[in-house]
């Protein structure tokens, strides 16, 4: 079942229907379908804020989220959690370590747990992505390599 959520917004990402794709978890055990662009749209990143991630569903074995970048993450690296990114809206670059690759929409980037990164847009809307964290977060597991604003 866990295999089934990331697998159904990778399809809609690859045909180019991002923006009109579904998510659909079982939150409570009941299956649900929330349309994501409606998601974004009544919880929109603030006037002047840079990140929100808004969540959707969290078991003892996964989280996930739907993160909106305004310009850049901070580096950072998962103590707890390797996280798979779908890149639902936006352009910018991925820094994984020491390389920065290009991140465009339709992109599925797997960053393990212990690695540096930072997602940077150098598009001019909010960016946004899908995040799947396995297993789920800790409170601790976002670790600051930088102080933000870097």
């Amino acid at each position: 079942m866990h295999s089934v959520l990331p697998l159904g917004i990778l399809l809609a990402v690859v045909a180019g229907q991002a923006l009109a794709a579904d998510w659909i978890g079982a939150p409570l055990g009941v299956l649900e379908r929330q349309d994501i662009a409606q998601l974004l749209k009544d919880q929109p990143l603030a006037a002047g804020a840079n990140i929100r991630a808004i969540p959707l569903q969290k078991t003892d074995h996964s989280a996930q989220f739907l993160i909106q970048i305004r310009d850049r993450e901070p580096l950072h690296y998962h103590a707890d959690s390797d996280i798979t990114v779908f890149i639902l809206r936006g352009n910018g670059r991925i820094r994984i370590a020491e390389r920065a690759r290009p991140a465009r929409v339709g992109d599925v980037i797997h960053i393990p747990r212990g690695v540096v990164h930072a997602y940077i847009n150098e598009g001019p809307e909010i960016g946004v992505a899908f995040v799947v964290y396995s297993p789920a977060p800790g409170p601790n597991d976002r670790v600051l390599v930088e102080p933000p604003g870097k």
